[in-house]
């Protein structure tokens, strides 16, 4: 028996190939733009096209210190501490065991250790926080969990205000 079960003495049909047109010859292309002149002073980048997104991956387990000014997913789990000048972002899947330093913190998934946000803690109906929360804004979704204490008195200008005390 031959591939696909037909005879080996049968071969398909072919239909007749028509030779491959040669190229017409036509306008020539147009000459690609000089580049500019490079200015004085290149603008800076923006913020956020510097800053990327870092994620640590479901079947990723970091034990240690997480230092950085990018915004930071997490999916899998994260054992020790995070200080980041950005956001943090724990998916439904994630797990963070650590004191967290950052701009803002959203949980969709579970944060045990205290957490300290510049800007607002999100905990959403997925998530589950067992700490105490520092931030000026604090959102607790319906249904979400949340065991500890919560500091909602802190500013970021108090913070500028205690560093130029020192």
């Amino acid at each position: 028996m031959g591939i696909f079960g037909k005879p080996p003495d049968q071969k398909p049909a072919t239909k007749p190939v028509d030779p491959i047109p040669a190229p017409r010859p036509g306008p020539a292309p147009a000459p690609a733009p000089s580049p500019a002149p490079p200015a004085a002073s290149p603008a800076p980048a923006p913020r956020a096209a510097a800053a990327g997104l870092c994620v640590i991956g479901a079947k990723t387990t970091v034990k240690g210190e997480i230092t950085g000014d990018e915004d930071i997913l997490v999916e899998g789990m994260v054992e020790g501490q995070i200080r980041i000048g950005r956001d943090l972002r724990i998916g439904p899947g994630g797990s963070v065991r650590a004191k967290v330093e950052a701009q803002s913190v959203m949980v969709s998934g579970e944060l045990l250790g205290d957490c300290h946000a510049t800007s607002r803690v999100e905990i959403q109906s997925t998530g589950r926080l067992t700490g105490n929360i520092r931030a000026p804004r604090v959102v607790i979704a319906e249904g979400a969990t949340f065991k500890g204490n919560s500091d909602m008195s802190f500013r970021a200008d108090e913070r500028r205000d205690k560093s130029a005390a020192s």
